[in-house]
């Protein structure tokens, strides 16, 4: 199965998260089934893709709408999705090239029937890949893709710095685990 149907699977799971509230590992597991036949590499990409998407959607939202015209709410579902999950890949992925996350977007926006939205869909990756060592983050929030309330809260009761490391291990990588029903 070539990467951008992989991708095409990520999205649709993406936008049923984010759009429909379903719940993300039970969903993944579903599609992880349901796409057995995929190699190990394109499991991992898949997995990696959707979760980090979801995990980061505050941050992702704040650089999309640093470059686009419309704000991310305001966007097409499918839109926002795709530039969310190809956003993620430029910032967090360093095995995918920029210019890939970019083409291959462009090609799922003209596959659903937005040949309208390419030029717009490749000029906002575009340029959140040419500015991506320069990007700044105006608060914890955004830095660490918590809500703001969480953010606050930690800072009032904790302080700043004891926040950022609670804030930081959240988005750290977890370890394996396993759970066997009997």
């Amino acid at each position: 199965m070539a990467k951008e149907n992989t991708r095409e699977i990520a999205l649709s799971a993406i936008l049923e998260i984010m759009e429909n509230g379903a719940y993300g590992h039970l969903l993944m597991k579903q599609v992880l089934d349901k796409y057995a036949y995929l190699t190990r590499q394109e499991r991992s990409f898949l997995n990696r893709l959707v979760d980090g998407t979801v995990e980061r959607i505050i941050e992702l939202d704040y650089v999309i709408d640093c470059y686009a015209s419309t704000k991310v709410k305001k966007m097409k579902p499918l839109i926002r999705n795709l530039l969310r999950m190809s956003v993620y890949q430029i910032l967090y992925m360093d095995s995918v090239p920029d210019s890939a996350a970019c083409n291959e977007a462009v090609k799922i926006a003209a596959s659903h029937g937005f040949h309208g939205l390419k030029g717009f869909v490749n000029g906002v990756l575009r340029t959140v890949a040419k500015n991506k060592e320069n990007r700044s983050h105006p608060s914890l929030s955004v830095a660490y893709s918590m809500p703001e309330w969480i953010t606050e809260y930690l800072t009032d009761h904790y302080g700043k710095e004891p926040a950022k490391e609670m804030l930081g291990s959240f988005l750290m990588p977890r370890p394996l685990t396993l759970r066997l029903d009997e």
